[in-house]
């Protein structure tokens, strides 16, 4: 293919997209390119993230545009999908596609499909330090010639080779010549058939679509372009399309086949390997480990259970200080606003303040987070977790990334939906975020623990077990369902390359540290906070005590529900007071069943923060007086599935910028904790 081009007369603004395969360190290309000139929003239409930045080099805007990490272009998931059409319909000026030099082989095939495309190509080839590191020594210039592209050697994580590239894509977009790229072919018999498709779509192909390209997909069976070529066609002439690649047996098989190939022709002779060097060799010992299909997975589970105290560490200075400032400011705002009507001054003391103090606690919390799932991901752990926790993923309906969102949930549901931003396909990400706060934290556990040592003593061990084989079915059946009626995506296995490992890109981890923690500042700490008032407001309203607000008027409406879980007003208020936070459910018991907390007990934020005063001892007795056996189990499994707290509940909506998914979650566990519930209330009739 020949594409002349040239600049267009006084045009000062440049497209550039930047493509590649996850762990090709494209976004330390774009944090290099675009440093502080960045946009992070979603692209138009669509809930998956779009970042955007801009740069200027002699007098020149050019505007990069980060394209979503895929490892082809094939429409088998909304990022390929949203990657290419990209590059087709809205015509950058250059795409710079970033491959692996250390893996060339296998991250040249994203490059092998988009070579057809109608858009010059550049190929940064980074990680070279990696590359030399194990033994293999490249060609660029024979590299270069054989695919008829520029080929930029970069090491992006030291600023190697980024004027570089800077320089390249100035030459390929502003000065005139011929562009003549060594696009992948096909054997003669295929292209025969590629001819007589192109006879049967000619004049039906929409004008920003190569005709030769269109033919390609339509032979790999691409759903979404044969369904884009079917609404131009006669019924006669698709009938007449469908039965010619039919009888082409495997498409898909054939031209990858052809594109591994070229790859092949491409790096012959161009790329050599001596003998691995020292850091290979270690990383070798190290695999045999990590990936080992036993021993691989207590390691696996180890260091993520590390990262997450490692993020504890990390945000317990701005947690303790959150939390423990919060006494002193509430004491001043009801002095400062003594002689204001007394809703007001609760509101704010109650309402608004502790909400704001919850939100700056899970914001040091989410910094942590944040940090330590760039580092592992940066170094190149990550996709050892996925590999190892890929089988049992793929059972429950998730990719082998969703392993380390769903493993840290049970520290803290807030880390288990952030962790699901290691998750490439943007459906697997929001199946693995809504699922993450289905595994019960640590806080749930408590109030599981106390109830269960409670009220069943020696067989409480039994009840756990309960919980974890009903947790397991939950779990199946949430995936079951997501993928049969909302997410129609099947986890497609594990295509993935383990990458090497290498040293922190601290710039890069903070980009992506503050980026995302950013991003719950605007929207997750209103979410926190406002729905910290909406509570005050219920559980205050109208006349200043828990028991006669409309907290208390809801739980007693709910009561017949309630009963067929043989639970009374008082233990269902407890479970919508678990949304504060779960140890807010004991609280609220205390001051309900006549305990007082030692804490401001006149709304439902007083009780989160003096939830730790409760008196278990006292507790437990007045509520065995009241609650029968069957429905303390009841309110066991209610409890476990419940509706996840404010801070998991905000991280979700900052992850998915969606109130739809969002509330969607809310109401799917409600309903989840009230079916357990029941369950479990007619199980304990039977068995107490």
């Amino acid at each position: 293919m020949t594409v002349q081009f040239s600049r267009m007369s006084g045009q000062n603004v440049f497209t550039i997209a930047l493509a590649g395969q996850p762990n090709t360190g494209k976004s330390t290309v774009f944090n290099q390119l675009t440093g502080a000139k960045q946009h992070v929003g979603n692209w138009p239409g669509k809930t998956v993230e779009q970042k955007s930045g801009t740069y200027i080099y002699q007098g020149t805007t050019y505007h990069v545009v980060d394209l979503p990490g895929t490892y082809s272009l094939t429409a088998n998931s909304l990022e390929e999908t949203i990657s290419r059409d990209f590059i087709i319909e809205e015509h950058p000026d250059a795409v710079v596609v970033l491959v692996d030099a250390a893996q060339l082989e296998r991250t040249m095939y994203l490059l092998a499909e988009v070579l057809p495309l109608p858009a010059p190509v550049i190929v940064a080839l980074n990680m070279m330090d990696v590359a030399e590191q194990e033994g293999r020594n490249i060609d660029i210039q024979t590299l270069e010639q054989r695919m008829g592209v520029p080929v930029v050697p970069m090491v992006a994580a030291k600023k190697r080779g980024v004027s570089e590239l800077i320089e390249t894509i100035h030459r390929l977009v502003s000065d005139h010549h011929e562009y003549v790229p060594n696009i992948p072919g096909v054997s003669a018999d295929e292209r025969q058939v590629l001819a007589r498709v192109k006879d049967l779509i000619a004049m039906h192909v929409p004008t920003a679509y190569p005709q030769d390209w269109v033919a390609l997909k339509l032979l790999e069976g691409d759903t979404a372009i044969k369904s884009l070529i079917q609404q131009s066609l006669s019924p006669g002439q698709w009938r007449d399309l469908e039965k010619l690649i039919g009888q082409n047996g495997d498409g898909a098989l054939t031209l990858a086949s052809a594109r591994y190939t070229w790859i092949q022709q491409m790096t012959r002779g161009a790329v050599n390997q001596s003998a691995a060097g020292s850091a290979e060799i270690r990383r070798g010992k190290f695999d045999k480990i990590a990936t080992h299909p036993i021993w691989g997975i207590p390691l696996a589970i180890g260091i993520t259970l590390a990262a997450f105290a490692g993020a504890m560490v990390i945000a317990m200075p701005v947690m303790g200080a959150a939390m423990g400032g919060l006494p002193a400011v509430i004491a001043a705002i009801r002095q400062g606003f003594a002689g204001a009507p007394a809703w007001l001054s609760a509101m704010l003391a109650d309402g608004l303040i502790p909400g704001i103090g919850m939100a700056l606690a899970f914001l040091g919390f989410l910094f942590g987070m944040f940090l330590v799932i760039g580092i592992v991901e940066d170094i190149g752990y990550l996709a050892r977790v996925a590999f190892i926790g890929d089988r049992f993923m793929t059972r429950i309906g998730l990719h082998g990334k969703s392993f380390l969102p769903m493993v840290t949930s049970l520290g803290c549901n807030v880390a288990g939906v952030l962790g699901s931003r290691v998750v490439d396909s943007w459906q697997q990400r929001i199946m693995t975020m809504l699922m993450a706060p289905i595994v019960p934290c640590l806080a749930v556990w408590g109030v599981t623990g106390f109830f269960g040592t409670l009220f069943f003593g020696a067989g409480a061990p039994l009840v756990t077990v309960a919980l974890l084989l009903t947790l397991i079915v939950w779990l199946i059946f949430t995936g079951f369902l997501f993928k049969r009626f909302i997410i129609k995506e099947e986890p497609g296995g594990l295509i993935m390359e383990l990458p090497p490992y290498h040293k922190p890109n601290w710039k890069t981890i903070w980009s992506f540290t503050w980026g995302h923690t950013k991003s719950f500042i605007t929207r997750g700490m209103t979410l926190v906070a406002g729905a910290s008032v909406v509570i005050w407001a219920l559980s205050y309203l109208p006349y200043g005590n828990i028991e006669t607000s409309i907290l208390g008027t809801l739980g007693r409406w709910m009561e017949p529900a309630g009963k067929l879980m043989g639970m009374d007003w008082r233990l269902m208020v407890a479970l919508i007071a678990s949304m504060a936070s779960k140890e807010a459910a004991l609280a609220t018991l205390g001051v309900l069943y006549g305990i007082s907390s030692g804490a401001g007990t006149s709304s439902l934020t007083g009780l989160v923060l003096g939830a730790e005063a409760v008196e278990h001892t006292a507790i437990a007795t007045a509520i065995q007086a009241s609650v029968s056996p069957a429905s303390a189990l009841a309110f066991v499994f209610a409890a476990f599935f419940s509706v996840p707290c404010l801070g998991t509940l905000g991280a979700i909506y900052s992850e998915s910028r969606s109130w739809k998914w969002t509330l969607g979650a809310t109401i799917y566990y409600t309903v989840g904790a009230l079916l357990a519930g029941f369950v479990a209330y007619r199980v304990g009739l039977v068995i107490f």
